[in-house]
């Protein structure tokens, strides 16, 4: 899996990455070979109503993307949330190519 981090509007710290390369080699255990690529992205959004942070995670699957942002005050519970919400659409697209393929 090819993975890219952007950091915009802000320093990317030490353990926002750690916590993507966790999360990262979760989504290779789960769904290995199922992620070509993934692009995290963490945005400092101060004039937001939502927080001061956005997180996006934009995963290309064979034939599709699946689109995950989130907004709020902390970055790390955004990644958490993020790549949890991640996996779980990646289950139902696995499942989903299961059911087509019965």
């Amino acid at each position: 899996m090819e993975l890219k981090v952007e950091a915009k509007n802000l320093e990317m710290r030490d353990n926002w990455q750690e916590k993507i390369e966790e999360e990262k080699a979760k989504l290779i255990r789960h769904y290995a070979n199922l992620v070509l690529h993934l692009r995290v992205t963490i945005e400092a959004t101060p004039g937001h109503k939502g927080g001061g942070y956005a997180v996006s995670l934009v995963a290309a699957v064979p034939g599709d993307t699946v689109v995950v942002k989130r907004e709020g005050e902390k970055v790390r519970p955004l990644l958490v949330e993020g790549f949890d919400v991640l996996g779980a659409q990646l289950k139902d697209f696995v499942q989903k190519k299961q059911d087509y393929r019965a």
